[in-house]
């Protein structure tokens, strides 16, 4: 069975992935991993196997290849979000180039690859950015020239700064749209939700952080979000840089909520089906929750509100807006942990009016 996100040529089967090659005139199945064992494994070996048959000393000799060794000494070290989208990327990527050796693309080939993205600036920019890096990691192998990388020469697309920022009203509405579904009744993951989207305003954190919140600090991860005695410890992933979210008493409420919502799902559940997470963002079966789940409800949850539609870290840019506003850009710079003030400004939206006093 071929299911999207896979290199040319690679199938599953009966929970394994197979690489299937045309060998003199017959179609040869070769396996690869277990299924369970997840897509970087079967990159790994996929780039073993292939490795062998083009007789390449050090696996790299194709441009998929090169993706697999890629996402097993470099991509490893990503954020899990950021993984899956490389992961989803480099299929598309693998496949496009499947028929070249790392040191043959040139402009032309990598211009009309990006082509087809060129109606969606910020997914072209994507592509080329990984486009650009896998070139690099190319060279570093010594597979390419040094500085011969072929997407140096194609321009960024220009993107138009994103200006939504969504209003108190609309924020409560979103939440409504989560707790209750179509048939008026109480969804199973409102509560978590709305008390995810509150936490988002109350914060302005990124939704990647803040499901990873615990209960307390782990000695073993001390750079993980956690609550504190005095308010709630983040870490942005994209800087490093850290905040500490003071208490107030919607802050308190938040998270009395959620210790509230997990200690009921535990008590439904018998002693030998209950999963003890520290995470204070749960499912239903106790598991800590999911940005693929948090993103689900979130769209479900903005259908159902009627709202002009926005995404989830537009609330980030309302949060830091209303800080700006009340409190100045230094606080404002404060929560968002940026490095810089030029930073904070491009998520402070300018579309609210800014009240001041006639000249006279």
């Amino acid at each position: 069975m071929k299911r999207s996100g896979l290199p040319r040529g690679v199938f599953e089967k009966n929970g394994r992935f197979y690489d299937v090659r045309a060998i003199e005139g017959k179609r040869k199945w070769f396996g690869l991993t277990r299924v369970a064992e997840g897509l970087p494994a079967m990159f790994l070996a996929l780039a073993k196997h292939r490795a062998e048959l083009a007789k390449s000393p050090d696996g790299i000799s194709t441009m998929p290849t090169l993706i697999a060794v890629w996402q097993t000494e470099v991509m490893v070290r990503r954020s899990p979000k950021t993984q899956r989208d490389d992961i989803a990327r480099c299929a598309v990527i693998a496949e496009a180039f499947d028929e070249f050796r790392p040191d043959e693309p040139e402009p032309p080939d990598c211009a009309e690859f990006l082509r087809q993205f060129r109606t969606k600036p910020r997914t072209f920019n994507a592509y080329r950015s990984l486009l650009r890096e896998l070139f690099r990691f190319a060279e570093e192998k010594g597979k390419r020239k040094s500085g011969s990388n072929p997407v140096d020469s194609l321009r960024t697309a220009t993107t138009k700064p994103r200006d939504r920022c969504p209003t108190t009203s609309e924020l409560r509405r979103v939440k409504i749209g989560c707790l209750y579904g179509d048939d008026g009744k109480r969804t199973r993951s409102g509560m978590t939700m709305a008390c995810l989207i509150e936490l988002a305003y109350l914060s302005g954190q990124d939704i990647s952080v803040m499901i990873r919140v615990l209960d307390k600090r782990d000695p073993q991860r001390p750079d993980e979000p956690h609550v504190t005695d005095g308010g709630i410890f983040f870490r942005r992933d994209k800087t490093g840089n850290a905040v500490e979210i003071q208490w107030t008493p919607r802050l308190r409420a938040v998270v009395a909520a959620l210790r509230k919502l997990k200690a009921e799902r535990m008590l439904k559940k018998r002693a030998e089906q209950r999963v003890v997470t520290p995470c204070l963002f749960t499912k239903q079966d106790g598991t800590p929750l999911t940005y693929e789940a948090a993103s689900n409800a979130w769209q479900r949850g903005i259908k159902r509100s009627g709202v002009l539609p926005f995404m989830f870290r537009d609330i980030r840019a309302a949060a830091l807006t209303d800080k700006e506003a009340a409190a100045g850009l230094r606080e404002a710079n404060a929560m968002g942990a940026h490095a810089t003030e030029s930073q904070t400004t491009t998520y402070v939206r300018r579309r609210r009016a800014r009240k001041t006093t006639a000249t006279r």
